[in-house]
């Protein structure tokens, strides 16, 4: 048995191959996301002090989903974009 550490034959680390989008559309769908878990997190704390607690705790708890989806985002774990907006 060999104690030397096995090489990764060819491949480089941040390689176009390991990542399935750009840097560009992640730092902008990133931004999207992250934005839509500030909206949320303040519509979700406003809707708290209002005194509507049931409408407060679903835009928080959609803010945690949008947190969520952001830090995979922004951690090249997203499989897939997506984009949403609403008008």
């Amino acid at each position: 048995m060999s104690a030397e550490p096995q090489s990764s034959a060819g491949r480089v680390p941040g390689s176009a191959e390991l990542r399935p989008y750009s840097e560009g559309k992640r730092a902008g769908y990133g931004l999207l996301w992250s934005a839509w878990t500030v909206l949320l997190t303040i519509g979700g704390f406003v809707q708290l002090a209002n005194g509507s607690v049931l409408s407060g705790l679903v835009g928080l708890g959609l803010a945690a989903l949008a947190l969520r989806y952001a830090w995979r985002i922004w951690t090249w774990q997203a499989k897939r974009l997506i984009f949403f907006i609403v008008f």
